[in-house]
């Protein structure tokens, strides 16, 4: 072979590979970090989204209760994502997490008050919604129950039967401050009144005795956390356990038709009143991006929002549809578990998307912390409301 055509093959097998490096290279890629325990619900819609467009998604899926602190020291040396999904009292934190605004023809769906009230900040909007609910309720055991109970009073009152046959009565979270809230909602409490951090109430008081009241009786074991509540459940070493909407999917494979859905039980008499918030799609740093990145971004962000995704979310997943239509049409033909769902969340009270909500949960888990440690449920209180007006002075003086 001579000499030039050793070269022209030689210039040709390198331009080939320049071609197919170049290729790979110009695929356009997305990165998101997750924090919904339901891996499903963004899978489904990235798997229908890969299949109509040419690009590489990766799902990086983080601890519930650690992608918080995650993202706000992500921030600080720009290693955040291209795309975050996050419960929305998170927007409240904007700010600290280096979140871009949405502009408002991102939206493709209406979005109720309700929704709208969940992304909205200072006029402005920090994220797409993507489901709703995100709500407590009650699992049962029917292999143990027939007929759930309605009131904590019938849990105590059969908790020997359970004891006996070396079963808790019921378990939870039970150092998740998400969980106390329904509690303090009995008592008429609410972390956020009127826009304002109102802990060092009686209704706080009262719902720190009674939430202690429970452990010390054998009710629910307070060393027990998310992963122990659930694998207990599961195992049938609990009788009851309350958890979220998100975890129905997985209760339901585990246990088939043994398990029981039902409305949190009052706490004598009073209803509890779970929160609710939605799961939304925030993007952090977005006039970072070049302009072929940024309009990725927003062509994603219109698609999840696609009527025919969110069926396709609620077919996999049974977690509540952003739309409003969609949403009644479900609620009308509900039965079964599905209703119990629709139920609970109309006794849902929307979570602030604020900064003083996200101030308040730092503060009560501290304040409850005190309490567990030996100190009176006043004390704790009065901690609370004072370790949350430190940290809002903090701020402002920053």
């Amino acid at each position: 072979m001579s000499n030039n055509l050793l070269n022209t093959v030689h210039f040709s097998f390198l331009l080939l590979i320049l071609f197919f490096t170049k290729t790979v290279l110009a695929t356009p890629s997305l990165t998101i970090w997750s924090s919904h325990q339901n891996r499903d619900f963004l899978t489904v819609m990235t798997d229908k989204y890969k299949k109509n467009h040419d690009v590489n998604i990766t799902i990086i899926q983080l601890d519930p209760s650690e992608i918080k602190a995650e993202i706000l020291l992500s921030a600080q040396d720009g290693g955040l994502p291209d795309l975050i999904v996050i419960p929305s009292d998170f927007l409240g934190l904007h700010n600290m997490m280096d979140l871009s605004t949405i502009p408002r023809d991102w939206y493709t769906e209406s979005l109720t008050p309700r929704v709208k009230a969940t992304v909205e900040l200072d006029g402005k909007y920090w994220g797409i919604p993507l489901i709703q609910g995100n709500f407590l309720l009650l699992y049962y055991n029917k292999k143990y129950v027939t007929k759930p109970v309605t009131d904590f009073r019938d849990i105590i009152s059969e908790k020997k039967q359970f004891l006996d046959k070396n079963i808790m009565p019921i378990g939870w979270n039970y150092n998740d401050m998400y969980y106390f809230i329904p509690f303090l909602s009995a008592f008429n409490g609410w972390p956020i009144i009127d826009g304002k951090i109102e802990l060092n109430t009686p209704a706080m008081v009262e719902a720190l005795k009674y939430y202690r009241s429970l452990a010390v009786q054998g009710i629910v074991d307070r060393n027990c956390d998310y992963r122990c509540s659930q694998l207990d459940f599961i195992k049938g070493k609990s009788a009851y356990s309350i958890n979220g909407d998100w975890a129905y999917p997985d209760l339901k494979v585990m246990l088939g038709d043994k398990l029981g859905v039902a409305i949190l039980p009052k706490v004598n008499g009073k209803t509890m009143h779970p929160m609710s918030s939605t799961f939304v799609l925030a993007v952090p740093s977005n006039s970072q991006h070049s302009k072929e990145k940024q309009e990725l971004i927003k062509d994603f962000a219109e698609f999840v929002q696609q009527s025919k995704n969110q069926h396709a979310v609620y077919e996999k997943t049974k977690l509540l549809p952003i739309s409003m239509t969609y949403y009644r049409q479900l609620r009308q033909k509900a039965t079964g578990d599905n209703l119990v769902m629709f139920h609970q969340m109309a006794l849902t009270k929307l979570m602030p998307s604020t900064l003083n909500m996200a101030i308040s949960w730092q503060a009560i888990a501290i304040g409850f912390q005190r309490y567990q440690a030996g100190a009176t449920a006043e004390y704790a209180a009065a901690h609370m409301q004072k370790m949350a007006i430190k940290q809002i002075q903090h701020l402002d003086y920053n």
